[in-house]
């Protein structure tokens, strides 16, 4: 038990400081160097690799595609971002739903949740859908749209329904979908829409913030001797 503890505190502070380091102006003179990619997918790698046994699998694999992701967005490919994201995303929700399953679900926390997150989706189909002219791109922003918003809706759901004995740890993981959500949405709408100041730094920030709250809301239980 308290080795597993120990790990945990090894893996949350490998991924403060990477994501720190992230932040700090070291020089990057090419956007879109390889050194950049992976001071940039490094967080999330290390919660892929030292999260194993820590949290699901599924969990982990996700954390890999948010990686390969990362990468793929600062080396150009937005397309290859997108998808990175969008398996990521089915491997959170495949997580949430099981945990969902094994727990006892409120028909009104499906209800409820479904009306909140369609708010978000009509603001995209109103303001940033329209605004992508590419027709294979903007297909594919209307499926990664649905898969984001599954994230935070079955994240939701899950943290009203889980009584485990984790306490707060699925409303951690629920936080990290909304999370999720609101870095994505101002990347999208910083991308198509309208500039947005220092959109970098918030979508960053966030984003982080995301990848630390699904890692600590979805840790198995340590168990008592």
């Amino acid at each position: 038990m308290k080795n597993k503890r120990f790990r945990i505190i090894v893996v949350v502070a490998a991924f403060l400081l990477a994501a720190v380091w992230f932040f700090v102006p070291v020089g990057r003179p090419d956007g879109e160097s390889l050194l950049f990619a992976m001071r940039l997918a490094l967080p999330a790698a290390l919660l892929a690799l030292g999260g194993i046994g820590l949290v699901p699998r599924p969990m982990t694999v996700g954390f890999c595609f948010c990686a390969i992701g990362d990468a793929m967005g600062v080396l150009g490919s937005f397309e290859g971002q997108m998808g990175g994201f969008a398996v990521a995303h089915i491997c959170f929700i495949c997580q949430f739903v099981r945990d969902i399953r094994q727990s006892r679900p409120q028909r009104t926390a499906f209800v409820v949740t479904a009306l909140f997150c369609l708010l978000p989706l009509v603001l995209a189909a109103l303001k940033i859908i329209p605004a992508i002219h590419d027709l294979p791109i903007r297909i594919g922003c209307i499926v990664y749209a649905l898969l984001l918003t599954g994230t935070a809706w079955t994240g939701i759901v899950r943290a009203v329904s889980v009584r485990n004995g984790t306490m707060f740890l699925p409303v951690i993981a629920a936080i990290g979908g909304l999370l999720f959500l609101v870095s994505d949405f101002i990347l999208s709408w910083n991308k198509f829409t309208e500039h947005i100041p220092h959109a970098s730094l918030y979508i960053m920030s966030t984003y982080y913030a995301t990848l630390l709250c699904l890692f600590l809301g979805t840790l198995r239980r340590v168990a008592q001797k």
